[in-house]
Order: C-alpha cells, then sequence, then structure tokens
C-alpha cells in the first residue's frame, strides 16, 4: 500500500482544501433541503437501483478522497485550472439560482448534473487527487445518467 500511495505521491491525512472543495458545491443542496422545492412533483423516477447504489458509493468514495487524501505535490493558489474551477462553481451557483427562479427545465436539470462534475474533476487534478478523479469520473457517468433517465 505505501508503494502505491510514493507512486501516486500521496498520503492519508486531513486535506482541507479537499473538504473545502466537497462543500462549497454542497451549500445550494443544503438550501434546497430547508426551502420548499419549486419544481416539486417534476420528476419521473426510473428504477434504476444498481445506477443508485454505483452513483452513491462512488460519490462516498470522492469525497472521502478529496477529504483524507493529501498530494505530497504542490497546489499553487492561483492557476488557470484553480479559475476554471471557480468558474464551474459559479456556474452551478448561477443553475441553483435559475432552478428556484425560473423553473427547472429537461436542459438544465443535466446541466446541473453535468457541471458540478467538471468542477469537482478539475479541483481533484488541481489537488493531484488521481484516486478521486476516477470515482468522481464513475459519479458522474452515473449521476448524468440517472439525470436523463428521470428526467427525459
Amino acid at each position: 500500500m505505501n508503494r502505491v500511495l510514493d507512486l501516486l505521491q500521496i498520503r492519508i491525512g486531513f486535506s482541507w482544501k479537499g473538504s473545502v472543495v466537497f462543500l462549497l458545491p454542497m451549500l445550494p443542496n443544503l438550501l434546497f433541503l430547508v426551502l420548499q422545492n419549486p419544481n416539486d412533483g417534476s420528476a419521473a423516477s426510473s428504477d434504476h437501483l444498481l445506477l443508485d447504489i454505483i452513483e452513491h458509493g462512488s460519490q462516498a468514495i470522492y469525497a472521502a478522497l478529496l477529504i483524507f487524501v493529501v498530494s505530497r505535490k504542490g497546489t499553487p493558489t492561483l492557476s488557470g485550472l484553480i479559475l476554471c474551477t471557480i468558474f464551474f462553481l459559479l456556474t452551478y451557483y448561477a443553475l441553483w439560482i435559475a432552478y428556484f427562479t425560473v423553473g427547472a427545465s429537461f436542459t438544465m436539470l443535466m446541466l446541473m448534473a453535468i457541471v458540478p462534475v467538471i468542477y469537482f474533476l478539475m479541483a481533484e487534478i488541481w489537488l493531484h487527487n488521481l484516486p478521486a478523479v476516477v470515482f468522481t469520473a464513475i459519479f458522474g457517468v452515473t449521476h448524468i445518467a440517472i439525470t436523463y433517465l428521470d428526467y427525459h
């Protein structure tokens, strides 16, 4: 195990940067839980238990990897990659604002599934957290597929 960690130039510990990266896109989700959903009843839920298991399992794993895996490589505070990451986070916030003010459409819901996945992938690349990238990619594929199945 130590050889794999050394090869990936990572260690097990607490990553405050990874924690912040994980928590920032969760803020609108907390509001969603508190506020009344203006688009309630718009989902046409499909039966996709296996996809749900893969989605939630990979989400839990990438969240844990973001929080508890620390790269031995440096992460520049300001870089093109972090600027793109911030752009996708702000885009995600804007989509949530539109969701609560304008209403949901299929395109908006698909973007709300795609944009945060890109945000996480870019942030994980910035953090040099390859294991998290793998599980976020798995999460992304299943999350987007579930959104498509539920709302198309």
